[in-house]
């Protein structure tokens, strides 16, 4: 009986400890997990602080694109802004013309024409040219004495022959000359007025009404032959000023070849629009400028 229960303790012996072996072996191995877990997390934490630190490739590219966007959207905006005043002409009832608000912002490119008028209440501040007795817009007359100096020092004289034209006188003249074409020619006023617009335009559609302007030396189309012409051509734009219907861009100004007139729209434009070739209303179109 005594070896019997001997036998019985020694293996209640062996089975605690074969228990204290497992759970020591399972604690190990817990905790070797634990550590490969937290080294796990401490690489993703490193990867990822040097991600924001360094961006990659893709954020570059991402970047590139925001600032095209950004350009489209500038360009977009532009673009609605000319369309909002397209949209925003405002017709004469009685002319079928576009009415145009002469401004401080848009004077020096805006455009008049058989389409296009201002409005008979705008009054241009004026400034004689030397003692001539012939006027320009006062923010335009300077340059015109000053190109004309210049001339003068070449041995050119760029006679002022006619400059500013009040709105009732340009009126006036037209009235004048479309009922001189209904006596003569037994036109209808409608037909008359037509035919009077092709020699002296409209009150409000000649820059002469807006003081911008002058005809110099003399309004025959032998003018091109002259040297003044000549200087004109190649300095005018040095002072602001240029070749308002130049000769082949009759159907885009409505007005035939005019040597003689030469238009004021600041050395900066006047530069540009000399060497782009191209008459005013085809570099406003070209720089995508309303007017």
């Amino acid at each position: 009986m005594k070896k019997h229960s001997d036998l019985k303790y020694v293996i209640i012996i062996l089975f605690i400890l074969a228990l204290a072996v497992f759970g020591t072996l399972e604690l190990v191995n817990r905790k070797q997990s634990t550590l490969q877990e937290v080294s796990q997390t401490a690489a993703s934490s490193s990867e990822t602080s040097t991600s924001a630190q360094t961006p990659s490739e893709p954020d570059t590219v991402s970047e590139t694109q925001t600032t095209e966007i950004t350009s489209e959207s500038a360009v977009s905006e532009t673009s609605q802004v000319i369309s909002n005043i397209v949209n925003e002409r405002v017709t004469n009832p009685d002319t079928g013309r576009y009415i145009v608000e002469v401004t401080d912002d848009n004077w020096q490119l805006v455009v008049v024409s058989g389409t296009r008028e201002f409005p008979e209440t705008y009054k241009p501040e004026l400034d004689e040219i030397f003692d001539t007795g012939k006027y320009l817009d006062a923010r335009v007359a300077p340059h015109y004495e000053e190109m004309y100096t210049a001339a003068k020092q070449d041995g050119i004289i760029l006679t002022p022959y006619s400059a500013y034209r009040s709105y009732e006188r340009q009126k006036n003249n037209y009235n004048h000359l479309t009922e001189t074409y209904m006596a003569d020619y037994h036109l209808s006023r409608k037909d008359a007025a037509k035919k009077a617009a092709t020699v002296i335009l409209p009150p409000g559609t000649s820059e002469h009404n807006l003081g911008l302007c002058m005809d110099i030396c003399n309004v025959y189309d032998s003018f091109v032959n002259q040297k003044e012409y000549t200087w004109l051509t190649e300095n005018a734009y040095k002072y602001g000023f240029i070749l308002r219907y130049p000769k082949g861009k009759e159907d885009v100004t409505g007005i035939v070849f005019e040597p003689w007139h030469w238009r004021y729209v600041g050395v900066e434009w006047a530069k540009q629009i000399r060497d782009s070739g191209l008459c005013l209303e085809e570099f406003l179109d070209q720089q995508g400028i309303a007017y």
